[in-house]
């Protein structure tokens, strides 16, 4: 289901209900303004209306408003993308952590060193869906932005789920709600009861591989699939293949099963059997790309062996052994044969699927690909939207104001779906092709019309008709909104323009004056 901007704001307005009209209607316009002013700030956008200051008043009042808490606009903002969810088929949450960095804002007095510890800022921490059929991004259905005291959605979330940790000092409490694994051990807890009814994978890098995640993932009968640091030891059926260097002995953790042993599995996953798999465009940093800007074509081989995870895990430098050991599946995808220098792309991917057939494992592959989406997702916040630009004087009203972006920008992703366009914005060269030409001659009754609307989009926003420049969405979204106001005013005011351009010397006379 491919929505407009009209669908979203009706679906907005379905959904909101601050306690006041005023205050439903002052979310509402925000939202409106956001999702017509892509790749301005939004104080800039509110400027640029009809009524500026009445605009930009009303941002402020909405950051500003205690009686606006952040909670009930994440819950207004998770049921919209709840129902925008495709039937019948599965839901794939996609967890990630970006730096949001407001160094140069002195004002924030809540901001936390970040990255390196050089940048001052907040963690934004963010669970997505993506439809893994369409490969389209759907909408944000939780964030958390993290602050000098900590995440904002202790009060949302419940941070004390697992009883083995009710024993923690305050301050190891809050040393734990800042640990980015069990945020999304939290987060998978919190988001069970929002998507009921439906078959979700938790899908993450292996900055959040940690037994703990997987076993709330088990424990709320969710499914996932969670790359691996692979640098513990493991219990594995024995197979005679497993080579000697590979076996290790018993550490702290839960019992061995019948016909199991013990394995490192550093050492384990060079020997897993593989088959042949896919080729995969990769940039210079090993991540998966478009084509066209590929720095390598990667040839991949895939294999499965089942693994048990039974050792204790860390918890503020305490290790805490987990409530039952988690049978899983381990994935492993390589590169064959890397050029010379190149260290190969290798992936030890955890997951609970069904791995019986070539099907299934080229399913738990596609799925680990489409992580990168939240990756353009937070280059959209930060190019296309300048989050890091707004300044506002803390996490609560930054938090908010991420609420209305990541709102606005589910235009963006439903309008590239409905254009039919790939996932990366670039076209293949039949659809290059066609566009360029009616880029340049979008007058021509022979090409037809929905392309030479196309064409006219793309070079109102800024599209160079370049064959290595993505068509992308805040390019899309400007273009829509300029083309859509010049139909509108020929709509409106025929008349005055036809007239204005029988007569070029008045409108110059105006200009020059």
């Amino acid at each position: 289901m491919n929505l407009s901007k009209k669908d979203i704001l009706d679906l907005a307005e379905r959904h909101t209900d601050l306690g006041h009209e005023k205050r439903n209607d002052c979310f509402l316009r925000q939202l409106e303004l956001a999702m017509e002013s892509p790749g301005t700030p939004l104080p800039q956008a509110a400027g640029k209306g009809n009524h500026p200051m009445a605009d930009l008043m009303s941002l402020y009042r909405f950051v500003d408003n205690d009686k606006i808490p952040l909670h009930l606009l994440r819950d207004i903002r998770a049921r919209m993308v709840v129902d925008t969810l495709p039937e019948d088929t599965d839901v794939m949450v996609v967890h990630d952590v970006s730096l949001l960095d407001f160094s140069h804002q002195n004002a924030k007095t809540d901001r936390r060193p970040i990255g390196d510890g050089r940048g001052m800022g907040y963690e934004y921490v963010c669970c997505a869906a993506v439809d893994p059929e369409s490969a389209s991004m759907l909408g944000v259905l939780h964030d958390t932005v993290i602050h000098a005291k900590g995440p904002d959605d202790v009060e949302q979330m419940d941070y004390d789920y697992e009883p083995l940790f009710e024993g923690l000092s305050p301050e190891e409490k809050q040393n734990l709600q800042e640990n980015h694994r069990h945020q999304m051990a939290v987060h998978v807890n919190g988001l069970a009861s929002r998507l009921a009814d439906r078959h979700i994978i938790h899908v993450a890098d292996r900055e959040f591989d940690d037994i703990f995640v997987m076993d709330r993932c088990v424990e709320m009968k969710d499914d996932f699939v969670i790359r691996s640091m692979a640098n513990r030891n493991v219990q594995v059926p024995h197979a005679d293949w497993i080579p000697t260097q590979a076996l290790t002995n018993k550490q702290t953790g839960h019992s061995l099963p019948s016909g199991g042993v013990y394995v490192n599995l550093e050492r384990f996953v060079e020997s897993v059997p593989l088959q042949p798999y896919k080729s995969l465009p990769l940039d210079k940093r090993g991540r998966v790309t478009d084509p066209r800007r590929a720095d390598r074509i990667a040839h991949l081989s895939i294999g499965t062996y089942p693994v048990r995870l039974y050792r204790q895990a860390r918890r503020n430098n305490r290790y805490y052994k987990p409530p039952r050991p988690i049978e899983l599946q381990m994935v492993i995808i390589r590169e064959t044969d890397p050029p010379p220098g190149v260290t190969p792309l290798v992936w030890v991917l955890f997951t609970t699927l069904p791995v019986e057939t070539e099907e299934q494992l080229a399913y738990i592959g596609h799925l680990y690909e489409l992580r990168w989406k939240i990756e353009d997702f937070f280059k959209l916040l930060k190019s296309g939207y300048r989050i890091e630009k707004h300044r506002f004087f803390d996490a609560n009203k930054t938090a908010k104001l991420l609420v209305v972006l990541t709102l606005a920008a589910m235009t963006l992703f439903h309008l590239k779906a409905d254009l039919g366009l790939p996932p990366g914005g670039y076209l293949d060269d039949e659809g290059y092709k066609r566009l360029k030409q009616a880029y340049r001659d979008v007058d021509n009754p022979d090409i037809d019309l929905e392309w030479r609307l196309l064409g006219f989009i793309a070079k109102s926003g800024g599209w160079l008709g370049r064959r290595n420049d993505p068509l992308g969405p805040t390019i899309l979204m400007r273009g829509l909104i300029q083309v859509l106001a010049i139909l509108d005013a020929a709509s409106r005011h025929g008349p005055l323009i036809e007239e204005a351009l029988k007569n070029p010397d008045v409108l110059r006379k105006l200009i020059c004056v």
